[in-house]
Parts: C-alpha cells; sequence; structure tokens
C-alpha cells in the first residue's frame, strides 16, 4: 500500500526533497553526459530548467545542454559548425506513478541512470517515455500534414509541458490554428468525452478536430477561439470591462451531463498531497507548510461547501477568454465533472490573490482581487471559498520561478504568505 502523506509526511516530503535537489544539483552531470555519449556526443555545458514534483509521485526534470561530437578538441579559436544544443528529461517514475507499462529505458533516446540512491530514466526531448506522440506534434511538416492536410510546414509553439503528464502546443498554418494536447493515452477518451459533451452545451469550448494518422490520435487536436484571456486583461487594467457576475453565468451554464463524470479531488482537498510538494521545494519552510495544511484542513471540514454541480475543476484566469465582456472561450476542462461551486471561485480567487500579490506595482490587481471576492462571497460560504483559496496557493508554492530580480525562493515565500493570509480571512 503506498505511503499516506497524512500519515507519513515528514518522509514522504523528506524523500522528494532528496530527490529535488539530486534532479537540480552537480551531481546529474555525470548521468547527462552518459546519455550524450551513447549519441557520440561530448558535454560541454548544461544547465537545469526546472523540476516538477507530481504530488505523492515522480518528481521529473528538464536539462538544456551544449555539446558537440565526441572526438579531439579543435584547437582554441578554430571555432566549430557542429556545436548543439540539445534538450533532456530526466525521472524518478516508474511503473507505479505513471499508470503505464515500465518505462523504456533501454530504447536509442532513453537511458538509465543510478545517482544518490535514485534510479532514474533520461531521455532526449521530445522523446517523453509516455507522451508518445511528443515528436509527432513538434514536427512540423507532420502536423501540417496529419491537422491541416498541407505539404507546407507552420509554425509550433510548445505552450506547456510536464513531463510524463501533459504537454500542449500552438499550431499555426496558412490554413488556420490549432492546438494539440498530448496526455497519457489512457486518459485521452475521458478528455474527448469531456469535449464532446461541451460541443452540446452553450459553454463556449474549443472544437475537436479530426486526426489523420495513428500519431495524431494519441493527441487531441483542438480548434482555435477568439478573445483575450483573463490574465492579460486583469494585468492591463483590472479586467474593469468584465463583470465578475458573467463567470458565475458561465458555471451555470456547464452541462448537467458533467455529473455523470468521474468525480475528482479539488485541489483544497489533496492539501496535505501539495503541502509535501512545497515542503520539497522549500526544505526551510516545511514546519510552517506542514501547520498551514493541518489549519487549512480544519476549516475545509467545518465550513459547508455546498452541493454537488458541474464544476470546471481548474477555473482560473489563464483559461477564460473574453471579448467585449462576453466569455468566449473556456480551456482545460480535463477536470470537467462533479464538484462543489465554490472550489471553482476558489480556484480562480487564489490565483488572482498571488497575482496581486506578486505585482503591488499594479493596483488593478489589488481593486480586482476586492471585487472579485465581494462577489464570490455572495455566492457561496466565505470561509469555505477562502479556506480553499489558501489551499489552491498551496498547490501553486513549488511552481515558483525566479522573475524580475526575485528569487525562485522569495517567489515561494510569497505564495505560502498569499495562502495565510486567505486562510485568516476564513478563520474570522
Amino acid at each position: 500500500m503506498p505511503d499516506d502523506p497524512k500519515r507519513h509526511p515528514g518522509r514522504l516530503s523528506s524523500r522528494a526533497a532528496h530527490a529535488v535537489a539530486v534532479l537540480g544539483g552537480a551531481a546529474m552531470r555525470g548521468p547527462l553526459q552518459d546519455l550524450l555519449r551513447s549519441r557520440g556526443l561530448r558535454l560541454d555545458h548544461w544547465e537545469h530548467l526546472r523540476s516538477h514534483h507530481r504530488p505523492g509521485g515522480a518528481v521529473s526534470a528538464l536539462y538544456r545542454v551544449r555539446c558537440r561530437p565526441a572526438g579531439p578538441v579543435p584547437p582554441a579559436g578554430a571555432g566549430s559548425t557542429a556545436d548543439l544544443t540539445l534538450y533532456l528529461g530526466a525521472t524518478t517514475a516508474g511503473a507505479a506513478e505513471t499508470g503505464e507499462t515500465p518505462l523504456n529505458a533501454a530504447g536509442p533516446e532513453t537511458a538509465a541512470a543510478r545517482i544518490a540512491g535514485l534510479d532514474l530514466c533520461l531521455w532526449f526531448h521530445p522523446h517523453d517515455p509516455v507522451l508518445r506522440s511528443l515528436p509527432w506534434a513538434t514536427d512540423a511538416s507532420a502536423v501540417a500534414r496529419d491537422v491541416f492536410a498541407s505539404a507546407e510546414p507552420g509554425r509550433l509553439a510548445l505552450a506547456a509541458y510536464r513531463p510524463l503528464r501533459r504537454a500542449v502546443l500552438r499550431a499555426e498554418h496558412a490554413h488556420g490554428t490549432a492546438y494539440l494536447k498530448l496526455l497519457p493515452p489512457a486518459q485521452l477518451p475521458a478528455l474527448r468525452r469531456r469535449h464532446r459533451l461541451l460541443e452540446a452545451s452553450a459553454v463556449p469550448a474549443p472544437l475537436l478536430l479530426p486526426a489523420d494518422s495513428a500519431a495524431a490520435r494519441d493527441a487531441v487536436v483542438l480548434g482555435a477561439l477568439p478573445g483575450t484571456s483573463l490574465f492579460r486583461l486583469l494585468v492591463d487594467d483590472g479586467a474593469a470591462g468584465v463583470r465578475p457576475g458573467v463567470l458565475l453565468e458561465l458555471l451555470d451554464a456547464l452541462p448537467s451531463g458533467a455529473l455523470d463524470l468521474p468525480l475528482r479531488l479539488s485541489w483544497a482537498d489533496r492539501v496535505e498531497e501539495y503541502a509535501g510538494t512545497a515542503a520539497a521545494a522549500v526544505p526551510a519552510e516545511t514546519d510552517s507548510i506542514w501547520k498551514l495544511a493541518g489549519e487549512i484542513r480544519e476549516v475545509l471540514e467545518s465550513a459547508p461547501a455546498g452541493p454537488l454541480v458541474p464544476v470546471h475543476g481548474d477555473f482560473h484566469e489563464g483559461n477564460l477568454l473574453l471579448s467585449d465582456g462576453t466569455v468566449t472561450g473556456l480551456l482545460d476542462i480535463d477536470g470537467l465533472g462533479p464538484g462543489h461551486r465554490v472550489d471553482d471561485l476558489a480556484c480562480l480567487l487564489g490565483h488572482l490573490a498571488v497575482l496581486a500579490a506578486a505585482h503591488p506595482d499594479r493596483p488593478q490587481l489589488g481593486q480586482a482581487l476586492a471585487d472579485y471576492r465581494r462577489v464570490f462571497e455572495e455566492a457561496v460560504d466565505p470561509a469555505a471559498l477562502h479556506a480553499r483559496a489558501a489551499g489552491v496557493v498551496l498547490t501553486l508554492v513549488a511552481g515558483a520561478r525566479a522573475r524580475r530580480g526575485v528569487s525562485r525562493g522569495r517567489n515561494a515565500v510569497l505564495r505560502l504568505d498569499t495562502a495565510r493570509r486567505l486562510l485568516r480571512e476564513a478563520q474570522q
């Protein structure tokens, strides 16, 4: 039986913290060098780009490397046209974490390694061991052929990538724009089902596009939608032209058929799991993180969540498109199903609270936070709203990155402070 993070939080976060430290540390030079050597390449320089820690599971990392063919070193100043920049991945995952057959670490694009007590699988991007169609989705000619029925390649941009879990690419072509969404193969039928359910509703969600090859069928191909993201509108002017109530109306329009989909735990309902990822990312804050998680749990168990209704599951400003105050797109519907309205509203409130805290020089964000908070408090229980928003913010701690001279660690602490403020609102 797997460890329960509620029973062994210290042990699990310590193990994950070790994996995070190793994958981001100097000892990774050896495994990366060995992987390159299998291709006849010599490592010149490497850079750890970022790590991803799945709650209760694997830690994965991405690297950028500069390398050249193995052999004699050219004379100083001679230069070389053979220098290469490649991207490599590494993960602690095995079959238990991925739900797939064991990761193939013996193919030409992958390798196994053991370092500092960790068994790793490494690979050359885009040959992700689980997202089997990523090589196809990063081939502009193949995408043009299979999505746009054209021999002329278009432009591809990687919009999101979490190793072994998901990738999203934007494909632009003279014939149109599409988005390619890649998930572990077992999850694709459920995502297609959700898109078909929304196609029959009044909710403006991306349409499924046909796929004309086996590789394309291992991805979900979606049409583009008009509008500007709520994120951009908030940053520009606090989304002054958007009435917060329009978002409640959008949630009201979610089809009742979503209640027949599997029930998923909300972000806040998994607060102990995400406390583990936060503690692994910021070990110095471990005790305060677990204290915060425990206090959030106390409010979750006492404040009414409301009835089960159709929910989006990841309802934040990046997943909403608007035009002239009207919602024109609801994106990233993987979590569509039964749930509590308060969790959708808490998701947006939590993200907005982080955005406002990170940009004190933009008072329009603080005003927007106050406006949305006021409307949402009238729709659901205020204590539940704020506690669940605090839980959402805790999920964002591990993903903090450096920005504009502010370190990754400082950004992580800023998110923890934001979660604490939301919790205080819930406890009043």
